[in-house]
């Protein structure tokens, strides 16, 4: 019977190596991850100690039955065992190495401390008697094996097995077949261990069913694991006989060999005859009679062939696995039917030459004429190959087993792919005379070498590919230590680079001259040596800019560039990236506008020469730059229509010096907009990138857009300067004189091709395009808001005849690959907030596009951590601040302490490259308020709903129009609202939305009964169950207050529509948010409002009549306006609940617009007829259809009896316009 593990039982003897050398490396690494995760449970002993079995959890829901045991006469050899595993690989898997490690976890545990000598308490005797259970004695079972003539139902001739158990008169058949045992039915009643040994010879049928109580299993063909099987079945008490009645025992014998006999014959040919050697089967040579030499016919089992069987004197049964486990080779050679392989003697000289040793590797020789010249023995010897392309610093390594012979030579060699691989058996190349055994054994005596170095070194078992720094580590620290190991030779090519680090530190010498061509320009000569040697300038900066730590030379010597004036010099050198000569040694030609550098040059104190010219436009320019961001004045620039941007008339000059407003600019830039664009301007034409942190509401946006519409006026230029003499000194007048460039301080002419590329959240996107169509209408402006599977033209073909593209992070990331494979002349990264985690994928994807420069345009560069600012420095400026482990070293933590030093550091790092202007600086006197319109687009159902009924609406009313009488204009006005409500949420007009069958709201007239429905869903909802799927404009809401309130704002959301807000409220509440909600209907209005400022909810939801006016909400900071007004003013008094005397931060108020509907059209018709919303705001106070108390009937009835929204507040005409658009 099975049994519990026993302290010190044989596993625990076992070791790591000794499990590994039978698994393989890798299969005992994941045994050891199933044995700690529990995934073997139910573990026995049986067969005197030696058997171990358990189940184990494979994948999915796969459950293996799993056996060990320990090899008969290796008792004192626990390292002598095999496995077997009911999963696909059989033997030796990872589900053998958890049982075996949680085996030995339980056989080296200390055993109890044995209990005093004494007798039981009575208790304990009472308690024992009750919890003992009785047990039926278990019955045994037999196989019976005989030689079956096979049959037409799939059986194929040979051995084949039969199970059989126990009964009152010997062994029976009825109760003991294969489908019983496959299904457990025999579980309760026979010993586990034999179970377990029977179903896996029941999993050898070969994908043959069990329909009969006599199928039988065929041992002719079943696996070479069927002999390890048949031992641990014999060993837990499983009989073998020839029969049911009156059999006769069926043995398992050992010492069966295989092989070939190599004679030499009378005419001098060799003979290579296939052979088997029985002088080592005991239960054989016992028969043996001297004098008399027995025959015995041996019948090959499995097809490869793994063992023999033959019937003995008395009829008994031999089966004779070969030992060991025949190769591939030896089973078709004792497949075949005997005949030999003779080699003419003619050949035998070469066949000793070029064929012998790889049949010797192949083949078994079992005996040998002494006339053939054997091979002598080779060794295994793995050897790794170190190749150096000195001119690149390009490492790669290859593995090689070789066979080299008592003289050292080598006699042969093969490259392994992956160490690891060989070391699991794993190898493609099965070359005829590899001893494929010998180099697993080897591969994996090298891998245990190497698995200790793999936290220090790389992965050496896998080909590695190095470049740089990476090569000279490992030939000056990996190398050193694989030689001491002496487990493998290594072989390195000739000429080798000398690989070291530098002793001396790098000394940097600058000048700075007058350029004779140019005289607004200068030539800076930079040069940076170590010792004798001379640093080549763009691969310093080129490993700056990338955060490497350390710059190789030529020479193999390396040199640490984590230095102060190191950063010091990249910084100057980022600036003036304008090569005169890229090849050149460090010449660059830079302008006064590199002067944010000059005083971090200065400091440095290594400036050899310096003219004068330079140091005084370098003082003068300096004194400007500090004069710039001191400036406040808000007066300049006077803004027209209350926007940030100013308005779309005129346009600010030059100011006192720097860039020119565009001439396609439609805006009146202020003046901290101006040096903002100035800045955004020379930034992009150095090829340089940056962030614009400027507070939310100062017209970032037209800051950018103004940068944009210059860029693509000097494509239009042809490339000449505003002067009208060509760019970079390239020409001159016709006296063949040069001009003297302006003021304006132009870094140099715009870099990149392509278009602009605009990133920004999805809800924002339309924003981009709306607000370029306005302040630069000469822009052509593609939005991509589509993959490129749902899209009807390529990007390709979008960006032709495109100046500016706007898409979405998340179409961005999407389409990453057909992004980066487009060329960008300027990248702008909007509320570059959303790629603040550096380890994303659409930080990662931005990081790829291909562009001279990234602009990133946030007013929280830094929300939680200084690594938000490190993730929008590393894409606007690459290589500008270390790596992030080196930049929590240097900065986080040290700022984080309260360094106020490490903070100056990293403010002086980061100041040309940063650029933040506060309201409190710069715009003191405009109100904290920032609106923005956002474009709603709907959903494929919700487009389908609106344009259906926007067809049947318009059917209807352009036919009544013709008339022109006020009760047309009516029925116009009330389809009008219904399309808004379509714009919406279809189920204001249809379905559930609590309508009549023709689409409209039900009139209740317009001081009727309140509308009860608005707090709770429509009856058919709650009917259902079910909470109807958001409008996509709830979900663009969702989708904003997620940040918002997790950074701890609180919002207030408007709507003319008390259903489609508490259908809102019901979304949110959904995910989380806490809300209050008031409309017309809520009957204690003080208890709601003070609940919403004591804290209570996040989120107020008011419709228009309840709390469009008289209410103080300054605890909320956010604004969103679900849908458009048809008063302006009640919209604006909305706004100003938060946005009044005692808000003490800014105000942020988004408008959601259904694209391509009636709320668009009416959003348009406000810009271009302000005489037309005059009217519609005389009459839109109490059409508030769908709220507290009006239908779109009732409510537009009323209206025109009190002077609202009168029949001639819209004329047939614009109606048209809005109907038809």
């Amino acid at each position: 019977m099975a049994r519990a593990i026993r302290h010190d039982d044989w596993p625990a003897r076992l070791t790591d190596d000794q499990i590994i050398s039978r698994v393989g490396h890798g299969a005992f690494q994941r045994g050891l991850d199933y044995a700690r995760k529990g995934r073997v449970w139910g573990i026995g002993v049986a067969g005197d100690g030696d058997i171990i079995s358990a189940q184990s959890k494979g994948s999915g829901a796969h459950t293996y039955q799993t056996m060990v045991f320990r090899k008969q006469g290796a008792r004192s050899a626990p390292a002598s065992w095999a496995g077997t595993c009911s999963c696909p690989v059989g033997s030796d898997c990872k589900h053998t190495a958890a049982l075996l490690i949680a085996a030995r976890t339980l056989a080296q545990a200390e055993p109890d401390a044995a209990a005093p000598a004494g007798h039981l308490a009575p208790w304990e005797g009472r308690l024992a008697d009750l919890l003992q259970v009785g047990r039926a004695p278990r019955r045994r079972m037999a196989l019976e094996i005989i030689d079956d003539p096979g049959s037409m139902w799939g059986t194929p001739a040979g051995l084949s097995m039969l199970p059989l158990i126990e009964g009152k008169r010997g062994w029976n058949r009825q109760g003991a077949s294969w489908s019983q045992i496959a299904s457990g039915g025999l579980d309760d009643d026979v010993d586990p261990t034999v179970m377990g040994v029977l179903r896996e010879l029941a999993g050898m049928a070969g994908g043959y069913g069990f329909y009969y109580a006599d199928d039988r299993v065929s041992l002719t063909t079943a696996p070479a694991r069927v002999w390890d099987v048949l031992r641990r079945g014999v060993a837990a008490g499983l009989t073998l006989t020839t029969a049911q009645r009156h059999g006769m025992p069926v043995y398992l014998a050992d010492g069966l060999r295989g092989g070939i006999h190599l004679t030499r014959e009378g005419d001098g040919d060799i003979a290579i005859t296939p052979a088997l050697e029985i002088d080592d089967v005991e239960e054989l040579r016992r028969l043996q009679v001297p004098g008399l030499r027995l025959s015995f016919s041996l019948m090959p089992i499995g097809d490869p062939v793994h063992g023999f069987y033959t019937w003995m004197p008395g009829r008994e049964l031999l089966l004779m696995p070969l030992e060991p486990r025949p190769t591939e080779a030896l089973s078709r050679v004792l497949r075949g039917d005997g005949e030999a392989i003779t080699i003419p003697a003619g050949d035998v000289e070469r066949f000793e030459t070029e064929h012998l040793e790889a049949l010797t590797r192949a083949l078994p020789v079992l005996s040998a004429d002494t006339s053939i010249r054997m091979p002598r023995p080779t060794t295994l010897r793995a050897a790794l190959a170190v190749h150096v392309d000195t001119a690149e610093h390009y490492l790669s390594t290859e593995w090689f087993i070789r066979y080299v012979g008592e003289d050292g030579e080598v006699r042969s060699s093969h490259a392994l792919p992956d160490l690891a691989a060989a070391a699991e058996g794993r190898v493609e190349d099965r070359t005829a005379g590899r001893d494929i055994e010998g180099e697993t054994r080897l591969a994996r005596e090298v891998l245990n070498h190497l698995l200790p170095l793999a936290g220090r070194h790389p992965a050496l078992w896998q080909p590695l590919d190095l470049r740089g720094m990476a090569t000279a580590r490992f030939m000056t620290e990996t190398l050193p230590v694989l030689r001491e190991l002496e487990a493998f030779d290594i072989e390195v090519d000739d000429d080798v680079p000398d690989y070291r680090e530098a002793d001396a530190a790098p000394v940097i010498t600058t000048s700075v001259s007058d350029d004779e061509d140019r005289p607004d320009w200068f030539s800076l000569s930079v040069r940076v040596h170590v010792g004798q040697e001379e640093i080549p300038l763009a691969l310093l900066m080129a490993a700056v800019a990338t955060g490497e730590p350390e710059v190789l030379l030529e020479s193999g010597t390396w040199v640490s560039i984590d230095r102060p004036e190191i950063e010091a010099l990249a910084r100057l050198m980022e600036e003036g990236r304008e090569l005169a000569d890229p090849q050149a040694q460090g010449e660059l030609r830079v302008s006064a506008l590199h002067a944010g550098y000059y005083e971090v040059l200065e400091s440095l104190g290594v400036i050899e020469r310096a003219t004068a010219r330079w140091k005084e436009r370098v003082g003068r320019l300096l004194e400007r730059a500090r004069a710039a961001e001191a400036a406040g004045d808000p007066s300049g620039g006077r803004p027209v229509d209350g926007n940030d941007a100013g308005g779309t008339s005129g346009r600010t000059g030059e100011g006192a010096g720097g860039a020119a407003v565009p001439e396609g600019m439609r805006a009146t830039l202020r003046p901290y907009q101006l040096e903002g664009y100035r800045w955004l301007d020379f930034l992009r034409q150095a090829g340089l990138g940056g962030v614009l942190a400027d507070d939310m509401g100062l017209g970032k946006t037209v800051q950018v857009l103004a940068a944009v519409q210059r860029l693509i006026e000097q494509r239009e230029e042809a490339g000449t300067d505003s002067g009208g003499a060509p760019q970079n000194g390239a020409g001159g007048q016709a006296d063949g004189s040069t001009d003297e460039p302006t003021s304006s301080g132009d870094p140099g002419e715009p870099e990149g091709t392509g278009p602009v590329l605009v990133i920004a959240p999805t809800s924002v996107v339309g924003s981009w395009v709306e607000q370029a169509e306005r302040f630069c209408p000469g822009l052509r402006v593609r939005a991509v808001r589509r993959t490129a599977a749902k899209r009807e033209e390529t990007l390709a073909q979008i960006v032709e005849g495109c100046d500016v593209v706007v898409t979405s992070y998340t179409i961005a990331r999407l389409c990453e690959e057909e992004f980066i494979a487009q060329d960008w002349a300027w990248v702008v990264c909007d509320e570059a907030q959303f790629v603040k985690n550096h380890t994303s994928a659409t930080y990662k994807a931005v990081r790829r596009l291909r562009s001279p420069s990234t602009i990133a345009i946030t007013g929280t560069p830094l929300e939680n951590s200084l690594m938000d600012l490190w993730a929008l420095m590393s894409i606007a400026a690459p290589g500008l601040l270390p790596d992030p482990e080196r930049f929590g070293q240097v900065y986080r933590k040290p700022i984080d302490r309260g360094d106020a030093e490490a903070l100056g550091r990293l403010r002086r790092r980061m100041r040309p490259f940063l650029l933040r202007r506060t309201k409190e600086q710069v715009a003191a006197d405009l109100p904290a308020k920032t609106e923005q319109v956002l474009s709603v687009e709907l959903g494929a159902k919700h487009r389908k709903a609106y344009d259906q009924r926007l067809a049947r609406e318009r059917q209807r009313i352009l036919g009544l129009l013709e008339e022109d009488t006020a009760q047309s204009r009516f029925i116009a006005l009330k389809a009008l609202t219904t399309l808004r409500q379509m714009a919406l949420d279809p189920a204001l007009v249809d379905g559930d939305g609590g309508n009549d069958g023709s689409g409209t709201t039900a009139a209740r007239g317009a001081k009727g009964a309140k509308d009860k429905a608005a707090a709770t869903p429509p009856e058919g909802q709650r009917r259902s169950g079910r909470r109807p799927s958001p409008s996509a404009k709830v979900e663009v809401l969702v989708e904003h207050l997620g940040p918002i309130l997790s950074e701890g704002h609180r919002a207030l959301v408007f709507s003319q529509f008390t259903r489609y807000l508490s259908g809102v409220r019901e979304h949110l509440e959904a995910t989380g948010v806490r809300t209050a909600y008031m409309d017309g209907s809520t009957p204690d209005r003080q208890k709601v409002i003070d609940a919403f400022r004591a804290g209570e909810a996040d989120v107020f939801l008011i419709s228009l009549k309840a709390g469009g006016f008289g209410l103080t909400l300054t605890e909320a900071d956010y604004v969103f306006l679900l849908d458009p007004w048809w008063n302006p003013q009640a919209e604006e008094q909305a706004v100003d609940r938060t946005h009044r005397i005692g808000q003490g931060k800014p105000v942020m108020v988004y408008r959601l617009v259904s694209a391509d509907t009636i709320e668009e059209k009416v959003m348009a018709l406000k810009e271009k007829k302000a005489e037309l919303f005059a009217r519609v705001v005389e009459g839109a106070g109490e059409a508030e259809t769908g709220g507290e108390g009006a239908g779109a009937a009732g409510g537009a009835a009323a209206a025109a009896g009190s002077g609202g929204l009168s029949p001639v507040a819209l004329t047939a005409a614009e109606i048209r316009e809005l109907i038809e658009g």
